[in-house]
């Protein structure tokens, strides 16, 4: 995907590009259900009916939408499983798959989930087992396990994970040992290490937690919520990571606690949640995949708010928040030089379900 943001509206009907349309979904954790809402002119959000769709599991606190928009999946952390769903491109309903859920091993606490570029492949990171579980998509939106079913990480407390745009990358935050695991993706959908097999995200206690990579393939971005700073490789051969020069840039004061990232389609803009000052941070990618924040620097995403997941539309046009405090979405319209005004309206209700992860089509 490529192109300017324009900021803009539209015709009054959904804002897609290509043949995904145009839905957002959110992962309610507490309540074990996604919220669905289909995006409109000037980035309204509308409200699916129903509003949101059982996941089946338990602690449902990611999600990801295939790049065409036809299927949908999202992590269930107690049940230690993955719900699959197939999406009405119409009115953006969701469907079960059949059967609705696949197992990622007992006591795996699955996290990060994403699909990959092609479509073809599921990838979800299971914080518990030190493990990254590997799934086919088949027919009608049923996976099967890859063979092996999972990798081990190198790591623990494995949180987000990225897939390079061209599918022959794989990455996975440890929170616990302060690193990334690398490994690169075979025709078959297995994983295999990098050499090396992980890459620290810097000094002090860094908890990485979101990763994001650059629409070119060339820079991997991780949300350090630990040391509030974002951590930027550059992604070598074999895809090893290279730290840049400096390695990390700042989210804020003290406390400001970043935790999910998104790159705007056309590679100028990085955005990262505050979460614990209530705010987006918002950056321009520069030569060498360098940050540079916008003036202003950070977005409010409302007092008490809590925000953790993000997404961008395909389009480029619309950044979106899942605000876990507020049980809303904020939405905002994506200007000249990536600053951030807010939607009319600025928030769109999810209670009383907290929202923890969101997606839209490819862009978990």
């Amino acid at each position: 995907l490529t192109g300017c943001p324009n900021g803009g509206g539209g015709n009054g009907g959904f804002e897609g590009t290509g043949s995904a349309p145009a839905v957002l979904y959110t992962a309610n954790n507490g309540s074990n259900n996604l919220s669905g809402f289909t995006i409109g002119a000037g980035g309204l959000l509308t409200s699916t009916t129903p509003a949101t769709f059982s996941t089946g599991g338990t602690s449902t606190e990611w999600v990801a939408v295939s790049p065409n928009g036809q299927f949908l999946y999202s992590s269930n952390q107690s049940s230690a499983n993955i719900s699959g769903f197939t999406i009405n491109a119409t009115t953006g309903n969701l469907t079960p798959t059949t059967p609705a859920t696949f197992s990622t091993g007992i006591g795996s606490s699955p996290r990060g989930i994403t699909v990959t570029p092609n479509g073809q492949f599921v990838y979800v990171a299971n914080s518990a087992s030190n493990t990254v579980s590997g799934f086919s998509i088949g027919s009608g939106g049923v996976l099967a396990s890859t063979s092996p079913a999972t990798v081990a990480t190198g790591g623990t407390l494995a949180r987000g994970i990225a897939v390079s745009p061209n599918g022959q990358f794989f990455y996975v935050a440890n929170s616990g040992t302060h690193n990334v695991s690398g490994f690169t993706i075979g025709a078959d959908g297995v994983l295999t290490a990098t050499t090396p097999a992980t890459f620290s995200t810097g000094a002090g206690s860094p908890s990485p937690e979101g990763l994001a990579i650059s629409p070119n393939g060339a820079f991997l971005y991780v949300a350090n919520s630990g040391t509030n700073a974002i951590a930027v490789f550059s992604i070598g051969a074999g895809g090893v990571l290279t730290a840049t020069v400096p390695p990390t840039f700042s989210t804020g004061v003290l406390g400001s606690s970043p935790q999910r990232i998104a790159i705007s389609p056309n590679g100028s803009f990085l955005y990262v949640t505050n979460s614990g000052m209530n705010e987006v941070a918002a950056f321009t990618i520069g030569a060498g995949g360098l940050l540079t924040p916008t003036t202003p620097a950070a977005f409010s995403t409302g007092a008490t708010s809590t925000p953790v997941g993000i997404t961008i539309n395909p389009a480029g046009q619309f950044v979106y928040v899942a605000n876990s405090g507020s049980t809303s979405v904020s939405g905002f319209t994506i200007g000249g030089g990536g600053i951030l005004a807010p939607t009319t309206p600025p928030t769109f209700s999810t209670s009383p379900h907290a929202p923890i992860g969101i997606a839209t089509p490819g862009r978990p």
